[in-house]
């Protein structure tokens, strides 16, 4: 069955998601701290009037990040009817894909462990397929 994800790069490593999920794409804006909000909660966007909550995906991912990283944009994304957007240092293209073509990654592969649906290797590169509904599940522990 074919499959379409976005993929983007979040601190030199390519990603993946559904494009289901995927409402827009935005530069990135100001972005108001909410105190005393879950460490990846990075704060919230206005967007057009919605208050849209902004996600680190490295301190989800457990993500080392050099201190000269630049966030450029912003996926947002509907999750169980909620916007919520996921700060990404750039956004690449849709990738179409089978099922076949996905690696499924090693029991014992640490930090992504549940959270990924697998591996994908188009060309020379290597795409991590998030898994957004183990994603958000893991989150409800943090």
């Amino acid at each position: 069955m074919q499959k379409e994800i976005l993929s983007f790069e979040v601190v030199n490593q390519e990603f993946g998601i559904d494009v289901d999920y995927v409402e827009m794409v935005i530069e990135k804006e100001e972005i108001t701290p909410v105190p005393n909000s879950r460490v990846f909660i990075e704060g919230v966007v206005n967007l057009r009037g919605r208050i849209v909550p902004v996600f680190d995906l490295t301190k989800i991912l457990d993500l080392e990040v050099p201190e000269d990283i630049v966030f450029d944009s912003i996926i947002i994304m509907k999750h169980e009817k909620e916007e919520i957007g996921i700060l990404v240092n750039k956004v690449n293209n849709v990738i179409s894909f089978d099922d076949e073509e996905l690696d499924v990654l090693p029991a014992k592969s640490g930090k992504f462990v549940g959270k990924v649906n697998g591996v994908l290797k188009i060309n020379n590169r290597l795409i991590v397929y998030l898994n957004l509904e183990k994603l958000f599940e893991s989150l409800e522990t943090k």
